[in-house]
């Protein structure tokens, strides 16, 4: 009996944080430098950026939903916040050793990725994120990400992969 090998995409992800100052009022004749932490969060499939629209911005609570059960999940939005204005789902559906992702808006249409690799993507993402918040926190300003929330989720992923 021959078994046909399974071709599995690979998702990656790069974080971008990048510092800067502006003026901001402290009072109705004064203002102050303060620092200003802008960051971006990007995935790629086979190295090719999932969103195509520049303006659609990466949900990266929605990606941790999703490793918790099949669903179809907000996971980009458009830039202004407004998910109707121009995001777009990703329907996920676990198996034991692999997650679909399904979605209209890249080339490709259905992803296939082995648990492993979405795990790993996961923990890159909490080791980045917390970096950020990190560089936040150094320069004053309130940790954007809940890493606790984050890592529970990566857990309970990891659990039911093993099983």
């Amino acid at each position: 009996m021959l078994f046909k090998k399974r071709n599995y995409d690979k998702l990656t992800v790069t974080v971008v944080a990048n510092v800067s100052k502006k003026y901001m009022n402290v009072s109705k004749h004064k203002r102050v430098l303060a620092p200003e932490i802008h960051e971006s969060v990007y995935l790629f499939v086979n190295e090719a950026k999932i969103n195509e629209d520049s303006d659609e911005v990466f949900v990266i609570s929605e990606f941790f939903n999703s490793l918790a059960a099949d669903g179809r999940f907000p996971m980009f939005t458009c830039s202004c916040g407004i998910f109707g204005c121009g995001g777009f789902y990703i329907d996920v559906h676990h198996k034991k050793n692999s997650v679909t992702w399904v979605t209209e808006q890249s080339t490709d249409k259905k992803h296939l990725f082995t648990s492993d690799n979405i795990r790993f993507v996961a923990e890159e993402l909490i080791r980045k994120l917390s970096e950020v918040n990190d560089l936040r926190i150094k320069n004053n300003l309130n940790a954007n990400y809940d890493i606790q929330i984050f890592t529970s989720q990566l857990e309970l992923f990891t659990q039911q992969t093993r099983r």
